[in-house]
């Protein structure tokens, strides 16, 4: 798994539209379609929609 990168601030202000604290994740995968993102603490991946 590649390891995840600090995200920007129009990437903080989507998840916390999306209701998630940006705190907590790192981005693993921006495609068009998906982002694959990494929970800091557990490490468990987390697929959201790109908008």
């Amino acid at each position: 798994m590649k390891n995840g990168k600090k995200l920007t601030v129009y990437q903080r202000n989507y998840l916390h539209s999306l209701g998630l604290n940006p705190n907590e994740w790192l981005l693993s995968k921006k495609t068009n379609i998906e982002w694959v993102l990494i929970e800091r603490s557990s490490g468990e991946p987390h697929v959201i929609p790109a908008p």
